[in-house]
C-alpha cells in the first residue's frame, strides 16, 4: 500500500507544470552559475604568485617583504562564501607584522557576506526552498478543497500512512527535477579545463550534494506541515512564504547585527592604532638614543669616524629587532585577542541564526567547500603561528652570527616554509556536526508536527 501511494504521488507530479518548471530551472541557473564562476579569471587572478618556499615571493629591491599563500578553494565553484573578503595571501617584513592581501572587508561580523552569491549554495539556499514548498503546499490542503483526500482514507489507509506516503513521493519527485542539473554540474566540473578537482575536492562535492538534499527535506517537511496546517492551497501558500522570508530571508541577515550589539568588538582601525603607538615608541626611543649618541660626540654625524658611524647603524638594528619581538609579543597578542573577540561574536551569531536551517546550510555548505568561516580563521590562525616562527628564526641567525642585515635582506638566511592549513572534509564534519543534527532535527520535527496535525484534523 505504501508503495502504491509513493508511486501514484510521484506519478502525478511527474506530469505537472511544477516538475517541468523546477527541472528548467534547475538546469538553466546551476549549469549558468557552475560554468560562469569556473570561467572567473579575475577572482583566479587575485592569487599572484603560488607554491609554498618564502624566498619565492621575496620583494628584495628595498624590503625584506615576504608571502604567506594558500591555494585557490577549488570549490569556488559551487560555493563562493566570503568571496572579496577571503584572504588568500598575506605579507609580511622581518619587522612588522602580517598584512592580509586581497581582503577589504573582513572585520567585525563576517557572518553577513555569505547570503547573496548566485552559485550552487544560494539555488538551493533560495530557490531549491521554494520549489519544496511548490511540491508540497497543496498536498493535503489541495486534496481535502478538491474532496479527494476522504475517498483516500475511506479506502482504510491510515493517515500516518497517508501523510508518510506524500512526503516521500512529494520528496522524491523534486529531487527528481533536479537530476539532470545535479548531473550536468557534475560533467562540468569533471570536463571544464579551469577546474581541476582532487580526490578530496570530489568528496566534499558528494558532502556538497548530499546536504543540499538533506536542505531541501527541511522544506518539504515543512510545506507538507503547512498544508496540513490550512485548509486551502492560496492560504498555505501564504502562510509558508511568510514563514520562508523569516526563516530565510530575515533571521540569518538580522542576526550578525544583533549579535554585534550584544558582544561589541573593537574595530580594526583601533587594533592597529594600539600596534602602531607600540610600534612609534620603539622608534621615538631610538631616535632618542642615536641622538644622544651624536650630541655626546659634537653633534655632527658627517664628522663621526666610521666605528662610531657603524656603532649607529647597529642601534637602529637593534630597534628593528625590537620592532620584529613587538610584531610576535604585545602585537601578535593585540591581534590574536582581536580575533578570538570576532570569532566569539561570529559564534554568538551561528548560534542565534541556528533557529533558521538557511543559516545551518550556508555555514555548512561554504566551510565544505573551504571558502567560508572556518577557513578564514585557519589560515589568519597559521599566519600569526608562522611569524612567531619566522622571528624565532631571524633572532637565531642574529644570535649565531652577529649580522642584522636579515632583517633587510632576508635571501641571506634560508628561511622555514610557510605551511597552509590543510583541509579535510571530516574535519568540517566533526567541527560542524552540531549543524548537522540541527537540519536533520527540522526536517523529523516538522514532518512529526504535520503528522500531528493531520491525525486530530478532521475532515469537513
Amino acid at each position: 500500500m505504501f508503495s502504491t501511494l509513493v508511486k501514484k504521488e510521484i506519478h502525478d507530479h511527474i506530469l505537472s507544470t511544477r516538475f517541468a518548471v523546477s527541472m528548467i530551472l534547475a538546469l538553466i541557473f546551476l549549469i549558468g552559475s557552475t560554468a560562469m564562476l569556473a570561467m572567473d579569471k579575475t577572482w583566479a587572478g587575485r592569487q599572484l604568485y603560488t607554491g609554498y618556499k618564502l624566498k619565492d615571493y621575496l620583494y628584495t629591491n628595498k624590503y625584506s617583504w615576504y608571502w604567506m599563500n594558500r591555494n585557490l578553494p577549488t570549490l569556488r565553484v559551487l560555493a563562493t562564501g566570503l568571496d572579496e573578503e577571503f584572504s588568500l595571501n598575506a605579507n609580511s617584513e622581518a619587522t612588522t607584522g602580517p598584512q592580509f592581501e586581497n581582503n577589504r572587508q573582513f572585520v567585525n561580523n563576517p557572518n553577513r557576506y555569505l547570503f547573496s552569491q548566485l552559485d550552487f549554495v544560494f539555488f538551493f539556499n533560495i530557490i531549491g526552498s521554494l520549489l519544496a514548498f511548490v511540491f508540497t503546499y497543496d498536498t493535503i490542503s489541495g486534496e481535502s478543497r478538491r474532496g479527494t483526500l476522504r475517498l483516500l482514507l475511506v479506502n482504510s489507509v491510515s493517515r500516518p500512512l497517508l501523510l508518510a506516503a506524500k512526503f516521500v513521493g512529494s520528496y522524491l519527485s523534486l529531487i527528481t527535477s533536479l537530476l539532470p542539473a545535479l548531473i550536468s554540474v557534475i560533467l562540468l566540473l569533471y570536463l571544464m579545463p579551469n577546474v581541476n578537482l582532487r580526490p578530496s575536492d570530489w568528496t566534499a562535492t558528494s558532502f556538497l550534494f548530499l546536504l543540499a538534499l538533506l536542505y531541501l527535506s527541511v522544506f518539504c517537511a515543512l510545506g507538507l506541515f503547512g498544508s496540513c496546517l490550512t485548509k486551502h492551497p492560496k492560504t498555505t501558500l501564504t502562510t509558508l512564504m511568510v514563514l520562508w522570508v523569516f526563516i530565510v530571508l530575515v533571521i540569518p541577515n538580522f542576526s550578525p547585527f544583533l549579535a554585534a550589539y550584544l558582544r561589541p568588538t573593537p574595530t580594526v582601525y583601533e587594533v592597529h592604532e594600539n600596534i602602531r603607538r607600540l610600534s612609534a615608541e620603539i622608534r621615538q626611543q631610538n631616535r632618542e638614543e642615536v641622538e644622544k649618541f651624536i650630541q655626546e660626540r659634537g653633534g655632527d654625524l658627517a664628522a663621526l669616524s666610521d666605528t662610531e658611524k657603524r656603532t649607529i647603524d647597529e642601534m637602529r638594528a637593534k630597534a628593528d629587532r625590537k620592532q620584529m619581538d613587538l610584531s610576535v609579543g604585545k602585537a601578535a597578542e593585540i591581534r590574536q585577542n582581536f580575533i578570538n573577540e570576532v570569532e566569539a561574536q561570529a559564534d554568538l551569531n551561528l548560534s542565534m541564526s541556528l533557529i533558521s536551517p538557511s543559516a545551518a546550510f550556508v555555514y555548512l555548505a561554504t566551510d565544505a567547500a573551504n571558502t567560508g568561516i572556518l577557513s578564514e580563521w585557519d589560515f589568519r590562525r597559521a599566519v600569526l603561528q608562522y611569524r612567531q616562527q619566522y622571528t624565532e628564526h631571524v633572532n637565531n641567525y642574529i644570535n649565531e652570527t652577529g649580522d642584522y642585515e636579515i632583517l633587510h635582506r632576508i635571501l641571506k638566511a634560508d628561511p622555514p616554509d610557510f605551511v597552509p592549513p590543510k583541509f579535510f572534509i571530516s574535519d568540517i564534519i566533526s567541527r560542524h556536526f552540531n549543524l548537522l543534527v540541527v537540519l536533520l532535527l527540522y526536517s523529523v520535527i516538522f514532518f512529526f508536527a504535520g503528522q500531528v496535525v493531520f491525525i486530530r484534523t478532521p475532515l469537513t
